[in-house]
């Protein structure tokens, strides 16, 4: 398995992603700093006054990092999977010495531990960043940073990629329904924005584990379902 994603590593240009997740991270370092001045004015309405509290600012920065990770977690998905199962690439696919199941895992894999690991990292870093410049000059004057909150924040982070990965699955099992770029990267973002609705609606992180849960058991499921269709596939 190790080997086939090493192939899939060749085969595609990962430096493209590598770029767009240290524009999301810079965007996200940004974004994190505007939402703490802004709540701070004096003409904030109440809505922005809700981010005078690190616990508020965290989770939307992680709703967002979420949101932009899917998109490309459905564009990864659409450029390694949905493409490579379309005409003469499918042939060539189908011509390795290697079952179809396995070459459909690592791809799905190498997407998910890829978009995982970039999202862990791009949403740590400003996080890291912004406490550590609130220990020496602080923005959030009506709140603290305390270990209860970097625990919550690491658990809501933590939970929001487990989210990702499902959302991923689901949007591909979408898209490759008619081979559809635009299906699978609408449907991530659709499914990224229920999650994050229940994320920022309640401070419950048991309500959005349970989401998460439900998401990877159905992509899972599906992606069993999208394994045997495959397996059954006739070159175009």
């Amino acid at each position: 398995m190790i080997k086939l994603m090493r192939l899939e590593l060749k085969r595609n240009n990962v430096r493209q992603y590598l770029l767009a997740s240290a524009v999301i991270c810079l965007v996200l370092i940004g974004f994190t700093y505007l939402v703490a001045f802004a709540s701070q004015l004096e003409d904030t309405n109440a809505s922005q006054r809700e981010f005078r509290n690190y616990s508020n600012i965290f989770r939307l920065i992680c709703i967002i990092s979420l949101t932009a990770f899917s998109a490309m977690s459905s564009i990864m998905y659409s450029r390694l999977v949905i493409a490579e199962y379309t005409g003469k690439r499918a042939a060539l696919l189908f011509s390795y010495p290697v079952s179809r199941s396995r070459i459909l895992l690592a791809k799905i894999l190498l997407v998910f531990l890829f978009t995982s690991a970039a999202m862990l990292i791009c949403t740590a870093i400003p996080y890291i960043l912004f406490s550590a410049t609130e220990s020496t000059s602080q923005i959030i004057t009506q709140d603290v940073i305390t270990r209860a909150l970097v625990a919550d924040t690491l658990k809501t982070a933590l939970i929001a990629v487990l989210a990702l990965g499902g959302i991923g699955i689901v949007a591909l099992r979408i898209g490759f329904i008619n081979k559809s770029v635009p299906t699978t990267l609408i449907s991530a973002l659709l499914l990224s924005a229920v999650y994050g609705n229940a994320a920022i609606t309640t401070s419950n992180g048991v309500i959005s584990l349970l989401v998460s849960g439900f998401g990877l058991v159905a992509a899972a499921a599906l992606m069993a379902e999208l394994s045997a269709r495959i397996n059954k596939m006739e070159v175009e």
